[in-house]
């Protein structure tokens, strides 16, 4: 149910804003290594995640000459962590804000991101099998960043974002919460 609220409070504010579609985006991302912090019992642990890839989807629509409001989606390639083996990934759903200069040329911004994501675990070894699985569930998902717009089409971003989620096993009546940060290098393209 908080996931449908979610999902239904951003695509509400995209619809209701009294925007002009201004165009998209779609973005090839870095992703650098990044902390994979999982937390049960009041205690935490952090594993290094190995570099990724993730590909990004946006469109905009614009409020005035400098500010663009929009949504985006994006999907991370699976990625390991570098001392256990699973593999693990998120999809967020987000809103966004972009902040731009009016230049034709070379147009500096400032994007904020805020949404929900969803968790999937890339394999097994991730949520445990039999009675040590955990079921997944996403949670937050917010970003952060800056950018550069070349001639009007091209775009070189750079990107902090966090997700988060949760994961339950039933069997053994144990809630974890997860969070994986990262800094992302995206070369994209508007349209």
């Amino acid at each position: 149910m908080k996931k449908l609220l979610i999902v239904t409070a951003i695509v509400a504010i995209l619809i209701t804003t009294n925007t002009a579609f201004a165009g998209g985006a779609v973005k090839l991302g870095f992703d650098f290594p990044g902390d994979h912090k999982v937390s049960a019992f009041g205690e935490s642990g952090t594993e290094d995640v190995e570099a990724g890839f993730s590909l990004t989807g946006e469109f905009f629509g614009a409020i005035n000459k400098n500010v663009d409001l929009g949504g985006g989606l994006t999907w991370q390639f699976p990625r390991s962590q570098k001392d256990y083996p699973a593999d693990f990934y998120f999809i967020p759903l987000y809103a966004m804000i972009r902040v731009r200069s009016d230049s034709q040329e070379t147009a500096p911004y400032f994007i904020g991101q805020l949404g929900y994501n969803l968790i999937y675990d890339g394999d097994t070894d991730y949520t445990g099998i039999d009675e040590y699985k955990f079921e997944l569930e996403g949670g937050l998902y917010y970003g952060i960043g800056g950018g550069v717009i070349l001639k009007n089409r091209f775009l070189i971003e750079v990107l902090y974002s966090v997700n988060k989620g949760t994961g339950s096993n039933s069997y053994y009546n144990v809630d974890i919460d997860v969070e994986y940060s990262k800094f992302s290098l995206l070369f994209g393209v508007n349209f």
